[in-house]
């Protein structure tokens, strides 16, 4: 063999064999990283758990809420709904819902509800 060959084939193996050791660390770290999740869930739900429990001594709403940002909340639940409300009204005025259904060679067929 000639010299060039032997360096192509030694760097080409050594190329081989740090890609396989990287791929094999990555690998652990996502299995790590995956295997992390439910212990932070859990963790996450125990802290949630000893709030919530804080909450109730203390006699504070459980949810988060107060009574302000409920009204607010449903406020904007209720303009919001106005406004769908009135965009349907609009949209109804241009272009009415029949129920028909118009094919590409003009044909109208009904629509099964």
């Amino acid at each position: 063999m000639s010299r060039a060959s032997k360096i192509t084939f030694a760097l080409s193996s050594i190329f081989c064999v740090v890609t396989v050791i990287g791929v094999h660390i990555v690998q652990d770290m996502e299995r790590d990283t995956l295997h992390q999740g439910p212990i932070k869930d859990a963790k996450r739900v125990a802290e949630k758990r000893a709030a919530k429990e804080q909450d109730q001594k203390k006699g504070t709403p459980t949810d988060g809420l107060t009574d302000i940002a409920k009204q607010k909340k449903r406020d904007f639940n209720k303009s919001d709904h106005e406004l769908q409300q009135a965009l349907k009204e609009k949209y109804t005025a241009i272009q009415p819902l029949t129920g028909e259904i118009i094919t590409q060679d003009g044909e109208v067929v009904k629509s099964k509800k």
